[in-house]
Formats: C-alpha cells, sequence, structure tokens
C-alpha cells in the first residue's frame, strides 16, 4: 500500500480548525514511508505571547515520548551483552533485592509483602515492574512517591542515582510481572544504562542513537541559541474559553536529573527520522549501518505481557480516556504499547501497530506491514483534553492506497 498525499491534507485541515476554534495553541504533524517523508505540515503558534509560529523544527519536550528513545538505546546494551532482559534488575541496583510489596492498608501505614520473584529488566520495559508515578494519585503507594517529593518530577538537586534509590524506598504496587501501571520504570532503566555502559545517561544516548541518526535538535537540554524555536505547552483555561500556557521553561543546560522517562527534547523533524528507523528494521536511512537489528525491532514491538494478556483484560489501567477506549484490544511491548485486536478497539488501526504518546498529547504509531509512521504535536496538556491519537490514525490510514 501507498500512501495517498493528497488524502494526508485532512490531517492538517483538522488540526487547523482546531486552532481556528481555539482548541490548540499550534501543531506539527509528519507522516513517512519507509523513512521517506510523505507529509511535513505545521500551523498554529508554538509561543502565542513571543508570537512564533509552530514549525516542523520547533522544539518541543518529548516527555513519555522519550521512554521509547531510552528504550531503544537500551537495546543496544542488550545486542553487546551487557545486560539481559531477564536479569535481575538487583544485579544492578542491589537495593531492589529487598523490595516490598504493597498489600494493603493507608499510605501511612502500609502493609507490605516481599518479593515473590525479583523484578527483572523485562519488567522495566513493559511497565509491569509495579513502580508508579505520584502524580497519578490512583493507589495509596503514589501518596507515598508525592509526600517524599516525587510528584510530577523530583526533589530539587536529586539526581537521576538518587531518584533510582528512593523509588527504590517504596512498597510496589504489585509483583513484578502480575499486572501493568505506568511509572518510573523507564527511568529506572536509564539509571541502569549508566551503570552498564558507565557512561551518564544523555552521553550514552548521544552515542548510540542522536548522533548515528544525525538527530540536531535531540537531547536533554536546549542550546540557548535555539531557545527561541522552543514551543511552550498550553492548556484549556478553567472556564473553557482560551488557553493558559503552563510556563516551564525549557532546559539551557544539563539538568541534574537526566530522565529518560520525560526528559529528551526534540522536534518532529528529529523524531520521525528516529520513528524511520525503527520502519526500517533498526537501519539508518540511507545507510547500511543499524542502530539496533531487525530482530530486536521486532521483538520490541512484540506483546511481551505474560500469557499474551491485553491490557483491557484486567491487567492494566490507564488514566487517559483515549488509551482506555483501545485497552481491550493492545498489549505492550518492549517500550510501545502494541495492537493485538484491531476490530475490538473500534479504530483505524492495524494488528501489529505499535506507538505512545505523552502527557502534552505529541503521540506516534508505526505501521511495519507497510512502512509508515506517523506523529503529531499539538502541545496541549493534559492528554485526555482531546482525542487526538485516534484522529491521527483517522487520516492516516484514510490515506492508504
Amino acid at each position: 500500500m501507498q500512501l495517498d498525499v493528497k488524502r494526508l491534507s485532512a490531517l492538517g485541515e483538522y488540526f487547523d480548525r482546531l486552532v481556528a476554534d481555539g482548541k490548540v495553541s499550534g501543531w506539527t504533524g509528519m507522516v513517512s514511508q519507509h523513512g521517506e517523508v510523505k507529509y511535513a505540515s505545521a500551523g498554529g503558534m508554538a509561543d502565542i505571547a513571543g508570537s512564533a509560529p509552530m514549525k516542523t523544527d520547533s522544539i518541543f519536550r518529548a516527555w513519555s515520548l522519550s521512554k521509547a528513545m531510552t528504550s531503544v538505546a537500551f537495546m543496544t546494551l542488550v545486542e553487546k551483552g551487557l545486560v539481559s532482559l531477564n536479569d535481575p534488575v538487583a544485579d544492578y541496583l542491589p537495593s531492589y533485592g529487598d523490595l516490598r510489596v504493597y498489600r494493603a492498608g493507608m499510605a501511612e501505614a502500609p502493609i507490605t509483602e516481599g518479593l515473590l520473584e525479583p523484578m527483572r529488566i523485562w519488567h522495566l520495559l513493559t511497565h509491569t515492574s509495579g513502580l508508579g508515578y505520584g502524580s497519578h494519585q490512583s493507589h495509596a503507594v503514589d501518596s507515598l512517591y508525592v509526600a517524599a517529593g516525587y510528584a510530577l518530577g523530583v526533589p530539587q538537586g536529586v539526581d537521576l542515582a538518587g531518584a533510582t534509590e528512593a523509588w527504590g524506598s517504596f512498597p510496589l504496587r504489585f509483583q513484578p510481572g502480575t499486572a501493568w501501571n505506568y511509572g518510573v520504570s523507564t527511568d529506572v532503566l536509564g539509571r541502569i544504562s549508566e551503570i552498564v555502559s558507565g557512561k551518564r545517561l544523555d552521553v550514552h544516548l548521544k552515542e548510540s542513537l542522536f548522533e548515528p541518526l544525525g538527530l540536531k535538535d535531540t537531547g536533554f537540554h536546549v542550546d540557548p541559541a535555539q531557545q527561541h524555536r522552543y514551543a511552550e505547552i498550553y492548556a484549556h483555561a478553567e472556564d473553557g474559553e482560551g488557553l493558559n500556557p503552563l510556563g516551564i521553561p525549557a532546559d539551557t543546560e544539563v539538568p541534574a536529573f537526566l530522565s529518560g522517562g520525560g526528559g529528551i527534547y526534540t522536534s518532529a523533524e528529529d523524531y520521525i527520522t528516529f520513528l524511520g528507523m525503527l520502519v526500517n528494521g533498526g537501519r539508518i536511512a540511507g545507510t547500511s549501518d543499524y542502530v539496533v537489528s531487525p530482530m530486536t525491532v521486532e521483538s520490541m514491538r512484540s506483546n511481551h505481557l505474560p500469557g499474551q494478556a491485553v491490557l483491557g483484560s484486567g491487567y492494566g489501567h490507564w488514566p487517559v480516556p483515549a488509551i482506555n477506549e483501545v485497552m481491550k484490544s493492545v498489549g505492550f511491548g518492549l517500550g510501545f504499547m502494541t495492537m493485538q485486536a484491531p476490530g475490538e478497539s473500534h479504530l483505524l488501526t492495524r494488528a501489529g501497530e505499535f506507538s505512545w504518546l505523552s502527557a502534552s498529547s505529541s503521540n506516534f504509531f508505526v505501521d511495519p506491514s507497510t512502512g509508515v509512521a506517523a506523529l503529531i504535536v499539538p502541545q496541549l496538556f493534559p492528554s485526555r483534553t482531546l482525542p487526538i491519537m485516534n484522529r491521527l490514525r483517522q487520516f492516516v490510514y484514510q490515506s492508504y492506497r
């Protein structure tokens, strides 16, 4: 199948309407096939106050889109034999050998039990580790994260090593491998990357992923000379009228806390290049070089949940309606959500599609059967505000010919 580029114009028309209606400030979208960009467009403003238009090379906070990059970079260490997916996490973080697991009770005095099986590397990649996010506030354990200063980030001055040790002091939400929950698993994976590679996380990702792909605007901070290209994130005003900026400034120097789960900055042009590499089975476009092997990519996009479970079977919950709609049809691989049963999703999608999204509504999907990758960056917080993830699929899949 090929993309009908003319029909992809419907994507831009839809997001331009959202801009005109005051529902998003600006957007950029890109679609490629076999690594070749077929559609690239943008509209609205990256910064309303600064009168800066959104462009395909605007720099944005990847937030949770960072997880896919960190996961792929980690797999380069697996390919080198420096670490194995079945290794206990405690082999690299000894304190994780004494983890406790929540059973019942209030956060102030939880009843816990010991591990029945060790937390393993694959649990981190699949979000089945039992680690949480304090910001979700959907479990008693979340309150412990918040009380210690780990709600939307980490306490001032805490680095990745310190945060990882702190998270290991909290009870897990469940025994590893028995459920799925979105949390700090990828950040812990980033810390293990540092230990295994002997390099800081930013250096490891730069050398194993960013530089080989030629990603010029991707990293853990924004070059001060490029700060004018930084796209603000907006939220709907409480009264429903207009948009308010979150006012989160870009890091212009490497931060103390290197978050593999949400700390990367990038552009749509850089990120679609990353996705094109995945479409091409790990091969860098225009070369015979590979970031990771085709077999590694195939494994990463396969469902690794025990018993081939799907998230909607009671195995997991995600507090975002856009994902809850498709949970009954998706599994989870090594860093990606994976489509298992398209007919049960009631969306335009295909078996084998893999994807992810961020809190600012940026999201992507990759269809390996046709070599298509698609990315939308609307810079709207939170991601549940509009059905952007589903709309991206509608406009791209309807363009197949």
